[in-house]
């Protein structure tokens, strides 16, 4: 199965939910989305749309510093669990380096998510695949890749999560070739489900034109 999606709403909410099915709620990252707007979403997207969601910015910027995170853990957990999230995204960004520190905390938070949590997904694009993996690997969580730079299409597994930054950076798009290169990435995954998560400036058309690609 594949799932298209944006990272955050690129156009009016009502809209976007009568267009595409699947969403990575990128407002977490700054904060936790009010009850209103929770059940607004909930109430308005059609059966069977899927969402992910961002981890709070604050945990991965300070390494899964425990100060940092078991608050911000347990807020994003129980959003999580109200919004019914199929996946929950740690972003690590490129200041933080992989070290002994940094994996540490990251297994220690990581192997310990509750039952019912949805899957973790680790983000970090300025370290090397090897390194992810080995995390993922220790932990259960599964890494997040741009399919334009994996060596290979997803393996077996029950979830493949790829991220579309933009081609030059988040005010990029994607060609018709790249959107050619993408679907076949896609095709060819092995995972149960595979996602596909636009973060770039034309994510709306980018993302409806892979689509398009998959279903043809």
């Amino acid at each position: 199965m594949f799932v298209v999606a944006c990272s955050g709403f690129p156009i009016a909410v009502s809209r976007y939910l009568q267009e595409l099915m699947a969403v990575e709620i990128s407002d977490t990252e700054i904060g936790i989305p009010g009850t209103g707007t929770l059940r607004r979403w909930q109430r308005e997207a059609p059966e069977g749309f899927v969402f992910t969601a961002l981890a709070p910015a604050e945990i991965g910027a300070s390494g899964f510093a425990a100060s940092e995170t078991d608050g911000a853990l347990k807020n994003i957990l129980s959003f999580c669990k109200k919004l019914e999230a199929q996946a929950l995204v740690f972003r690590v960004p490129e200041e933080v380096a992989h070290k002994g520190a940094v994996t540490t905390r990251i297994k220690k938070t990581l192997s310990n998510l509750p039952s019912g949590a949805p899957q973790a997904v680790l983000d970090a694009p300025h370290w090397k695949k090897t390194q992810v993996d080995k995390l993922c690997e220790a932990t259960g969580a599964i890494g997040a890749f741009d399919p334009l730079t994996l060596p290979e299409a997803p393996g077996p597994g029950r979830t493949a999560y790829l991220t579309l930054p933009g081609p030059a950076g988040h005010r990029s798009r994607y060609d018709d070739d790249a959107l050619d290169q993408i679907a076949d990435v896609c095709k060819r995954s092995q995972a149960d489900t595979t996602y596909c998560v636009f973060r770039n400036i034309d994510m709306e058309s980018n993302a409806k034109g892979l689509i398009e690609r998959l279903a043809g």
